[in-house]
């Protein structure tokens, strides 16, 4: 709204206002000298909680702000309860809850119906709980309801959405080593809950095709039962209506069985000592020390918020003060005794440094965890401490519908009712003598595992200085494909004739064997979100393991280099390490070229069986299965020529895994080989690339250096305060 006050009024008013606030200014000489009023009473408001005769829990609490309603069910029933063998089946089934579908409306129908609405229905499962929640305009409400409800009551996991959640699963786990905080954190857990327990388990290949809709279905009548269930409504309603109208919804549903959980397990006492996870795709070196920690309800969680707030948890911290800004060790630094619902946390400290900073990173994260308990905070850490703390807990419950969450968790976890108004007050009658105390109890420096996930190069210090190091191998599993046929001594007879068959087709032993580098310049059109996209790709391979592709696309010059176990990317945003999974693809694509194939026919490891007959575009051919390094490939050979026209194996790709046939055509004669000019790719049966060879050099000059990482590469997470 616009003022119109005439300017001379609002100088006088200005005027007036510094010459009273002059005084109050020329008295506070420091800014330790200011005094504040004290923080008002925080008053929570309180839901109004209904149990309905099914035993279902409705917690209501109205916000008239705006003509919305959100509304959220909580179900007794998370990851931790799937089975060991079929991990990943609470991510597929809180995914599939919501797109498989119901008995009335298909998955993309429901999306269809909320998109007019701008309304929204979600799902999704965690560790101890799966949620549901919808969120619409008022009027909107009744009819959003009853899609929500069939969404939680009815759900028929529609098998092509079951596939297509399986598939973005099976995309985390191939890229899962990606990331050197989430390998780290990872790996921490399964120090200090065991590698079994559910709060550690991951989700692999085999486990989650194992998953069937069946499991999803089974999952859903076990755990969604009303009695089960606590439903939290915040919007504007009146508080009445609301309760008939969710009586109305869900008053018929009969209730399950009163049945107790089985207790997820974790090891009692974690594993202290030091380890290591080699990740060369790195300049840097992500370290995580800790053990197990305490349960929300424990009586010492409030001294231990204040404990953490001075140890951890802000720029004025300990661990930010000396780590990172003092001794400059540190891009990015944290600690805490950290503390769950109903199982205990962990108390770890962490940090990013360089490579070279290893060492002395170690040494400084063991010297503040020493000082914590030996030198614990004083009365000016305790103090600053608790006002951070009170200062910022109004943020964190700045609106009915957080406040409402909050409410609904305590229901869930069976706490107090009154555990959030009583907050505040339990934080400013934390003593510093309490805190000291705290630090005692749930520190130990003599139980800590250590872990560092980092390059095997360029520390500043053996890690073996600290203690002997346990090596861990993070490697995935590879998924499984149809099983070979079991090798028979007149199945590997026909399999080597017919290699040898191959050998020919390629221009003979003496040839495939001069072969040192390959240059290939081609076309390729990948299938994309947006569609089809061509890309001229210029490929340098350097035998035995070096290939350097330089990729012209649509977003500028991509260079991808990967010499033997290093491998990087230089892109419009720069240099950068190449991630071990792409790595790792790269390597086995150049291990499946048939030439190179042919190149290791006489390595001891090398197999070829003879697999039966099938058909190409209408060619008869011989089926072999090569196997060999630990991996295995089918090729289908036109035995009239010994070209390999199709080949099939298991790998990867930004959709995730899956059976990968590749096609091969337009065979041309290039400086006594025979190689194909044209491939056509799929994945899945689904069409993924084509490419059309322009040229292809065999034996060009090569030059080294381009195989080198770039000189200036900036490090990952070296940004401030990352």
């Amino acid at each position: 709204m616009r003022m119109n006050r005439p300017l001379p009024i609002i100088a006088a008013a200005l005027v007036a206002f510094c010459l009273a606030a002059a005084p109050a200014f020329d008295q506070v000489k420091s800014y330790k000298e200011l005094k504040y009023p004290e923080l008002r009473p925080f008053e929570v408001p309180q839901p109004e909680r209904t149990v309905l005769p099914n035993g279902m829990v409705l917690m209501l609490l109205e916000d008239h702000e705006l003509p919305v309603i959100e509304l959220f069910a909580r179900v007794r029933g998370g990851a931790r309860l799937e089975p060991s063998d079929k991990v990943g089946l609470g991510a597929i089934f809180g995914q599939t809850l919501r797109t498989g579908g119901t008995k009335t409306m298909t998955g993309d129908q429901i999306d269809d119906f909320l998109e007019a609405r701008a309304a929204t229905v979600e799902t999704g499962v965690g560790d101890e709980f799966t949620e549901a929640s919808l969120s619409c305009l008022v009027q909107d409400f009744p009819e959003v309801l009853k899609v929500f409800a069939d969404v939680i009551r009815g759900p028929v996991f529609a098998e092509d959405k079951i596939k297509l959640a399986k598939n973005q699963v099976s995309t985390g786990i191939s890229r899962r080593n990606d990331n050197p905080q989430q390998i780290m954190n990872r790996e921490f857990e399964k120090l200090v809950y065991g590698s079994d327990s559910p709060y550690a388990r991951v989700p692999e290949y085999a486990s989650v095709e194992k998953i069937s809709r069946e499991d999803l279905l089974a999952f859903h009548k076990t755990y969604f039962q009303p009695n089960r269930i606590i439903i939290g409504v915040v919007g504007d309603f009146s508080a009445k209506d609301m309760a008939a109208r969710i009586r109305a919804t869900f008053g018929d549903w009969p209730k399950g069985p009163a049945t107790k959980d089985p207790e997820a397990a974790y090891q009692a006492t974690n594993k202290p000592g030091v380890y290591y996870i080699q990740k060369e795709d790195m300049t840097q070196s992500d370290i995580i020390m800790g053990h197990l920690g305490i349960r929300r309800d424990n009586p010492d969680y409030f001294a231990v918020e204040v404990l953490n707030e001075a140890f951890g948890g802000s720029f004025a911290a300990r661990l930010f003060s000396n780590v990172r800004s003092r001794k400059g060790l540190a891009y990015s630094v944290r600690g805490a005794v950290a503390s769950n619902y109903d199982y205990p946390g962990t108390f770890n400290t962490w940090m990013t440094t360089k490579t070279e900073t290893t060492a002395a990173g170690i040494d400084a994260l063991l010297s503040e965890i020493g000082d914590i308990v030996n030198k614990p905070p004083t009365e000016d850490e305790v103090r600053r401490a608790k006002e951070s703390i009170l200062n910022s807990f109004i943020f964190r419950f700045d609106s009915r519908g957080r406040i409402l969450g909050q409410q609904v968790t305590y229901e869930y976890f069976n706490y107090p009712a009154d555990f959030l108004a009583r907050y505040r007050a339990n934080i400013e009658k934390v003593t510093t003598a309490e805190v000291a105390r705290v630090a005692k109890k749930y520190i130990h420096k003599d139980q800590l595992s250590i872990l560092v996930v980092g390059p095997s190069k360029g520390q500043d210090r053996p890690l073996e200085s600290f203690g002997k190091v346990s090596r861990l191998d993070i490697t995935i599993p590879e998924p499984k494909g149809a099983a070979a046929p079991a090798a028979s001594a007149e199945s590997l007879v026909r399999g080597k004739s017919l290699f040898a068959r191959v050998i020919e087709g390629l221009g003979g032993a003496a040839a495939i064997d001069s072969v040192k580098a390959i240059r290939t310049v081609s076309a390729n059109t990948v299938k994309t979100a947006q569609g089809e996209m061509t890309i001229k790709v210029v490929s340098t391979l350097a035998l035995p393991d070096r290939i350097r592709q330089e990729l012209d696309t649509p977003m500028g010059m991509m260079v991808r280099v990967v010499s033997g176990a290093e491998g990087f990317m230089n892109t419009p945003m720069g240099p950068q390490p190449m991630p071990d999974s792409q790595r790792t693809d790269m390597g086995k694509a150049i291990r499946r070229l048939p030439i190179v194939m042919a190149q290791h026919r006489n390595d001891p490891d090398f197999k070829v069986q003879h697999a039966g007959q099938e058909e190409v575009e209408g060619t008869k051919v011989e089926a072999l299965v090569i196997s060999g390094g630990g991996e295995e490939v089918k090729i289908l050979v036109d035995p009239s020529t010994g070209r390999i026209l199709r080949q099939i194996y298991r790998g990867q790709s930004q959709a995730g895994p899956g059976e990968f046939v590749a096609t091969f055509s337009d065979f041309r004669a290039v400086s006594g080989l025979t190689l194909p000019f044209k491939s056509q790719v799929t994945m899945n049966g689904e069409p993924m690339q084509s490419s059309v060879s322009e040229e292809i050099a065999v034996n060009p000059a090569v030059d080294a250096t381009i195989f080198a990482k770039p000189a200036a590469e900036s490090p990952a997470g070296a940004k401030d305060g990352q």
